[in-house]
């Protein structure tokens, strides 16, 4: 209770702490004590409502149901929403509160005046959280019984099943939530709407957004009525666009009590509801007020009556995006024609400056000891808007004049040699040591040895009728002028490029994580902690240039030459070579297996399987420490992530890792307790089946020649497909390691005062670092070093709004080498059908679960379709509850289309923004065969 021992404050009041008034109540205090034009009422304190939650000895009745019950696939608090309303309904609210409302209503003007019951509760119109809409409002309430009754029924909207959820997804205690009331005159409204004083779709500072409608505001709030819409200037206060809605509907008071709808009348729908008088107040007073919350973004419901106007609320606008900045998707100098493919297509944002200059730039040029391959001179890779580019400048390109400037552009042969003499010289010169014929003819004979017993009979048989001397050269080289046979089409040429890789590559590699997981950060030097993070940056990108991108490039080529080999020969029958690569062992086909392992003992277990199902992914890790009964689980958890913790979501690695955040991890473990029915053996048989109707189908297709090809190409391409994971598996192999040495050294330069937050060291380069250790050394810090963190900072947020196009210039993609190679399509955003890259047969129609990052991994629901920017081994686990997979990036080799063969489910890749164009929950038909993706309106989706 307050001081003065009352639960009732004026509107004006001083006392204005959040818990005692709640958010809305304060802000609404804060505007009127500062002048604006707020109507007059009280607040009802949460003091009130603990009194009566005491007094009726709710409380632990209040938390022993506000839990959820779980319905099908997802949690439900409805009917624990319902039983503690009940238990309001049943309470008595003492009459010295009863008496304390009823005094302070009637010194309101007028007699039993018309109040708006607003609910404030003590955790809500928070920047970082939105709680709009999960407590209630009551209009128009008149008489004493009718305002204690609103005022009982808002207490227990504190209880709703949308407030209840909310808290738990985000963490909020039940046990620490309490609700105020304000009570304000009704403003029986002509106009009112919502203002925002910066645009909450876009970010953009320099507009403010009016919605208004005629009647009550709630109309608008609720968003029941379209109304008009007003785009501000904000600094010449001009309108600078204006949208006339329908406003079909209007909500206004119905007699003594409460609110009804009414019809619009046909002159006033066709009319702005607001005049430029109107608005320009409106702004005006919007801005005063964004002024009085130190210039923070404000969301403001306001009404006029008789022409004044009326501040109803204010408060900051929840997940405002960063303002927006224009972009020139120019190719960086001195590159000219840049594709998102190869290694950059593991790095779906922009990617911060440290990784870009030890990763991107050091690593991936080492094994080039400063020979640059492209004209022009400068990396293999670069940045244009943040984001990571593969670079077209080989010489053969240059060598015969810009492509789109001369009358013949370069066909697809020539920028496919131009890449193999630039990147696999090596492959090259080993090819060049043996007697392509006799590999052939060894291939051959090595591909007919491992036929089963009917099959070479088969085969024998064919060949032994068959008069060519060249034989070997038909069956393992198809007929074709497609550029994808130029490389990986002999088993000594591969053989020997992944002997390499497991005698010398990864060794090296698990090398340098061993190393440096012996330094302890917390007594390494800042020169040590440094040292550990550039070699461990370089080394990563090593990896990846010099031998990993070609031994990666054996699984693509021969997945492709099948590819390409089924296109030519058969191209009205939809075959693609993932109908017949499934089936293959991988370690993330393995990492869901063991996960499935983990989830079978915790379904054993009914209490321990209801905590993991009902517990957000991101506090689960807590509530496992905080049992007795989970040490088993915990066990098997931490094994799991010694094995594939490293795996991280981005190969930037400014992202955490798996081991850092297992939450995206518990997402689907959750899922996999709560589904008895899952089983990793029915994703097996899916696979198989689609394998084996397909075999079927191609086996009574083709005959002599073209049969025998297809084999030995399916062959080829099984032989070598397991090595892509195996490659993939490796990537970000450190950055466990590396990561906390970065938190360790970016902590001591935020204690120097050179950084604000510890997690800056990722937005300086070395040089900086090593400027901020200087200074350090002698006890002093750099805030400039803090202030180019926070700039480089800002801007990365701000270029994550763009979409990165797949090649730029964007007419380089009418070359048809560089269109061969690469990830995404350029699709028409007018039309409902985005075309991809085909990559796991089927087709399936089901909603869509838009996960951009691992934050996100809560998102999706079992059973609809996983939208992502792209996959990488650490999203496999979502794969095992998808109906369908597509992606932004990707294509034939992307994680992706490995993954989705062997789960048998329809993917399509590289459509370019999808993540941007399908939204969350949206119906989407997609075609694993055909490479489309069909986006359902909402005609589509109700035909359906």
């Amino acid at each position: 209770m307050n001081s003065s021992g009352s639960y009732v404050l004026p509107l004006n009041t001083d006392n204005d702490s959040l818990d005692l008034i709640g958010g809305k109540g304060k802000s609404l205090a804060r505007m009127a004590i500062a002048g604006f034009s707020v109507p007059t009422g009280f607040h009802l304190t949460t003091t009130a409502y603990k009194t009566f939650i005491d007094e009726n000895e709710l409380q632990s009745k209040i938390l022993e149901l506000a839990n959820p019950e779980i319905s099908g696939i997802r949690l439900s608090f409805d009917q624990a929403s319902k039983n503690i309303h009940a238990l309001f309904d049943q309470a008595h609210i003492s009459d010295k509160i009863v008496a304390e409302i009823t005094t302070a209503y009637t010194m309101l003007d007028g007699k039993n005046p018309s109040v708006a019951i607003r609910s404030s509760a003590n955790a809500e119109d928070l920047p970082e959280l939105s709680f709009a809409g999960q407590q209630e409002t009551y209009l128009n309430v008149s008489g004493n019984d009718a305002l204690v009754e609103a005022v009982r029924n808002c207490w227990a909207s504190l209880w709703t099943a949308q407030a209840i959820s909310y808290r738990h997804q985000n963490g909020i205690k039940q046990d620490s939530v309490a609700m105020a009331v304000v009570v304000q005159i009704m403003v029986p409204s002509d106009v009112s709407g919502i203002l925002f004083t910066a645009n909450p779709a876009t970010g953009e500072r320099s507009e403010m957004i009016v919605n208004a409608s005629f009647g009550l505001g709630e109309a608008v709030v609720s968003g029941q009525v379209t109304p008009d819409t007003y785009v501000v200037d904000r600094e010449t206060r001009s309108i600078k666009e204006t949208v006339i809605g329908p406003k079909a509907q209007k909500i206004v008071s119905d007699g003594d009590q409460g609110t009804r709808f009414e019809d619009v009348t046909d002159g006033e729908r066709s009319r702005s509801s607001l005049s430029d008088a109107m608005l320009s107040e409106l702004t005006e007073a919007a801005l005063d007020i964004e002024s009085l919350y130190n210039g923070l973004p404000q969301d403001i419901e306001w009404a006029f009556i008789d022409g004044d106007l009326k501040l109803l609320q204010s408060r900051p606008i929840t997940n405002l995006p960063v303002q927006p900045i224009a972009v020139d998707w120019s190719p960086t100098p001195p590159a000219k024609y840049v594709s998102r493919r190869q290694i950059v297509e593991n790095m779906p944002g922009p990617i911060c400056p440290l990784f870009e200059e030890l990763y991107l730039t050091e690593g991936l040029e080492s094994t080039r000891k400063g020979k640059s391959l492209m004209v022009g001179g400068g990396p293999m890779f670069v940045t244009v808007n943040g984001y990571a580019y593969m670079r077209f400048d080989f010489p053969q390109l240059h060598e015969s004049g810009t492509a789109l400037k001369q009358t013949k552009p370069p066909s697809e042969e020539e920028i496919e040699a131009a890449e193999q003499k630039a990147m696999e010289a090596i492959r090259k010169r080993l090819e060049q040591e043996e007697n392509v014929a006799e590999l052939e003819k060894n291939d051959l004979t090595l591909f007919v040895s491992e036929l089963p017993k009917e099959d070479r009979t088969a085969f024998e048989t064919w060949a032994a009728d068959q008069q060519a001397e060249d034989l070997a050269h038909r069956v393992t080289m198809p007929e074709s002028d497609n550029p994808t046979y130029v490389a990986f089409h002999k088993t000594a040429v591969n053989d020997r490029q992944l002997g390499e890789w497991h005698e010398v590559t990864r060794p090296r590699l698990v090398g340098i994580g061993e190393k440096w997981s012996k330094l302890d950060p917390a007594t390494a030097t800042d020169e040590k902690l440094l040292e550990g993070i550039r070699e461990m940056g370089i080394e990563e990108g090593y990896y990846w240039s010099s031998n990993s991108s070609h031994t990666f490039g054996v699984a693509k080529s021969t997945d492709d030459h099948l590819q390409c080999f089924l296109r030519e020969t058969l191209p009205d029958h939809q075959f693609i070579s993932g109908q017949f690569l499934s089936g293959i062992e991988s370690k993330s086909m393995q990492a869901n297996a063991d996960l499935f392992e983990i989830a079978k003992s915790v379904r054993s277990n009914d209490e321990l399987a209801k905590l993991v199902i009902v517990t957000p992914s991101k506090f689960l890790m807590e509530a496992l420490h905080g049992r007795n009964d989970s040490r088993e689980a915990l066990d098997a958890i931490e094994s799991y992530l010694a094995t594939y913790g490293h795996q991280g979501y981005s190969m930037d690695f400014i992202e955490p890792t798996q081991v850092e955040d297992p939450a995206a991890l518990f997402a689907s473990l959750k899922a996999m307790v709560q589904d008895k029915d899952y089983d990793p053996k029915n994703q097996d048989l899916r696979a198989s089946a689609v394998r084996a109707d397909k075999y079927d189908e191609i086996s009574s297709i083709l005959e002599g020649l073209e049969y025998w090809q297809f084999r030995y190409r399916l062959w080829l391409a099984r032989k070598y497909n397991y090595i892509r994971e195996e490659v993939a598996f490796m990537f970000g192999y450190t950055w466990s390691v590396l990561r906390p040495m970065a938190h360790e050294l970016g902590r001591r330069l935020a204690d120097a005062g050179s950084l604000d937050r510890f997690d800056d060291v990722y937005f300086l380069v070395t040089e900086e670092l090593n400027r901020g250790i200087e200074a350090r050394r002698s006890n002093e810090g750099l805030p400039e070093l803090a202030g180019l963190a926070a700039e480089r900072r800002q801007l990365r947020e701000a270029r994550k709004q763009h979409h990165p196009p797949g090649t730029l210039p964007a007419e380089a993609s009418q070359i048809k080498g560089i269109a061969f190679k690469e990830t995404q399509i350029k699709n028409d955003d007018s039309s409902n059908t985005m075309r991809g890259f085909p990559v796991s047969s089927g087709q399936v129609t089901a909603k869509a679960s838009i996960v951009t990052g691992a934050s996100e991994f809560d998102k999706m629901e079992p059973g609809s379709i996983l939208v992502s920017p792209l996959t990488t081994p650490a999203w496999t686990q979502l794969f095992a509850h998808a109906a369908g997979l597509v992606t932004d990036m990707g294509s034939i080799l992307a994680h992706g289309s490995i993954v989705a063969r062997e789960y048998g489910i329809p993917a399509v890749l590289g459509v370019g923004n999808g993540t941007k164009r399908i939204q969350h929950g949206q119906m989407i038909t997609i075609d694993g065969d055909a490479g489309t993706v069909v986006i359902h309106d909402d005609a589509d989706t109700q035909s359906s």
